[in-house]
C-alpha cells in the first residue's frame, strides 16, 4: 500500500501531454530535429518539444518558412492532426524574431469581428460587429484556407492596418 501511494504521489509531478483532440488549436516549442537545415522547400518538419516529445508538422500550409539548421529553437503553431504527434502546422516562429528597427513605429495587431459580405481573390469585406466595412487583405492567409470561406461566414480576423486596408495575418472561421 505504501508502495503505492509513493508511486501515485511520484506520478503526479511527471509531465503529462497536453489534452488536445484532432483539429484542436496546438502551440508546440521545442528543437528542430529533421531536415537538417529547414527552408522554403520543406514540407514536413521533425520537432523534439521542450516537454520531450515528438511532433511530425505538415508544412504544406506555411508561407515564409524560416531558414533553421537541426538543433534549433522553434515555435510551429497549428493543429492537431489525427493523432496526437501530428500537427497541420499553419505558421513557425524561429527562436529570435529580431525587433523592429528603432525608428519603425511599432503597429499593434488588431482583432476584428463581423460577417463577411464579399470575396474576391484575397480581398474580403467584412462587416464589423459595429456596423462598419472593413476591407480586408488575405495575403498572409494561404489560398486553401481562402477556398474554404464563403460570404456570410462569421470570422474573427487578426492583422494590422495598412495605408488603404487590413491585412490579414491570422483568421478563425466560426463553425455553427
Amino acid at each position: 500500500m505504501r508502495f503505492a501511494l509513493a508511486v501515485l504521489t511520484f506520478a503526479a509531478f511527471l509531465p503529462a501531454p497536453a489534452l488536445a483532440g484532432p483539429n484542436d488549436f496546438r502551440v508546440v516549442s521545442g528543437t528542430l530535429l529533421h531536415p537538417a537545415k529547414l527552408g522554403s522547400g520543406a514540407a514536413v518538419v521533425v520537432l523534439k518539444s521542450d516537454e520531450g516529445a515528438v511532433y511530425y508538422a505538415d508544412l504544406r500550409a506555411v508561407s515564409g518558412i524560416p531558414t533553421l539548421e537541426r538543433g534549433a529553437q522553434m515555435t510551429v503553431v497549428g493543429f492537431e492532426g489525427s493523432r496526437p504527434d501530428q500537427l497541420a502546422a499553419q505558421v513557425i516562429y524561429p527562436p529570435d524574431v529580431p525587433p523592429a528597427p528603432a525608428d519603425v513605429p511599432l503597429v499593434r495587431s488588431q482583432r476584428i469581428q463581423g460577417r463577411i459580405e464579399s470575396l474576391a481573390g484575397a480581398t474580403a469585406v467584412v462587416r464589423a460587429a459595429d456596423g462598419n466595412e472593413v476591407t480586408l487583405l488575405l495575403r498572409g492567409i494561404s489560398a486553401k484556407t481562402r477556398g474554404l470561406l464563403q460570404r456570410g461566414d462569421v470570422v474573427t480576423v487578426f492583422g494590422r492596418p495598412g495605408e488603404t486596408d487590413f491585412v490579414v495575418t491570422g483568421l478563425i472561421q466560426r463553425q455553427d
